[in-house]
């Protein structure tokens, strides 16, 4: 029983520093692939990660404004709980993706001092986005019990229709409520006057998007991620299909960013009666 509790713990802290290793490489991803593109010429990653590497350890030396480690603690709480390689994390009864969800976005009404008009159109369809995704693991999966159960679940039995009602919700969630872009961060931090502090609030903001972009990956594809009970050869497995199942939503986010498809309300209305449609389509099939 202590070497499982352990193991569990164990995973848990892999993940977490894994995927904030990722941070910095997704955040560069987002911020220049699509001037990639465009034809405009970019650099690599490097920057981004020696800021990223910076402002860690800055954290460790000096404490962050209350308001910026309020919003840090929710993001690495939710890259704790949520499902990554495997179910086998720690606190994965905690991964609930209505919960999960609103939290990441109250953190992001406190990151810096955004417009309530405009953060409002893009945070309230996100909430019944993720209200209509747990009513339909609720339909379709009823003795799901958060991502961890649902994941288990799909191993065993595949639930017709629920797959992909899920990758309909999370296209009305990129859609609804994308990244926020570097210059949306700059906006919000414009009464910093402090410019370490704001630079620290700007890697805030890119572990916020990062872990939100996690949320939707494990709703996209909750089928790929691994069991515990699958051994070793499973966990690779599991790796894998973690770093596969990031970049899919990336390509997705800048596709939408491309094509000027971010915050559509039309779209968002449309994927998310889809994602209806499918539910009661799997659901009555059964």
């Amino acid at each position: 029983m202590m070497m499982a509790v352990l193991l569990a713990v164990a995973q848990t802290l892999f993940q977490c520093v894994l995927l904030l290793l990722l941070t910095p490489v997704v955040a560069w991803l987002l911020e220049d692939l699509p001037r990639w593109i465009n034809g405009e010429a970019v650099s690599g990653p490097v920057r981004h990660v020696r800021s990223a590497g910076l402002f860690w350890r800055a954290a460790f030396r000096q404490p962050l404004a209350p308001g910026m480690a309020l919003v840090l603690a929710v993001s690495l709480l939710s890259l704790a709980v949520l499902p990554a390689v495997t179910t086998g994390g720690a606190l994965i009864s905690l991964a609930n993706p209505l919960l999960v969800g609103i939290l990441l976005l109250v953190g992001r009404l406190m990151l810096g001092r955004p417009s309530l008009r405009d953060e409002g159109r893009r945070v309230l369809p996100a909430v019944l986005v993720l209200c209509l995704t747990e009513a339909l693991i609720a339909l379709a999966a009823p003795g799901a019990d958060g991502l961890g159960g649902l994941c288990a679940m799909l191993h065993i039995e595949p639930v017709p229709g629920l797959e992909g009602a899920l990758g309909a919700c999370v296209l009305a969630l990129a859609i609804s409520c994308p990244p926020l872009r570097e210059g949306d961060t700059l906006q919000r931090l414009e009464g910093m006057k402090d410019r370490a502090a704001r630079d620290m609030a700007r890697q805030v903001a890119q572990v916020l998007n990062f872990v939100w972009i996690f949320l939707l990956a494990d709703l996209a594809l909750p089928i790929s991620v691994g069991l515990p009970e699958a051994g070793l050869s499973g966990w690779f497995v599991g790796l894998a299909a973690l770093l596969a199942r990031i970049l899919l939503v990336v390509m997705v986010l800048v596709t939408l960013r491309l094509t000027a498809q971010e915050r559509s309300e039309r779209l968002t209305a449309l994927f998310a009666g889809v994602a209806l449609l499918l539910a009661l389509a799997g659901r009555f099939a059964t």
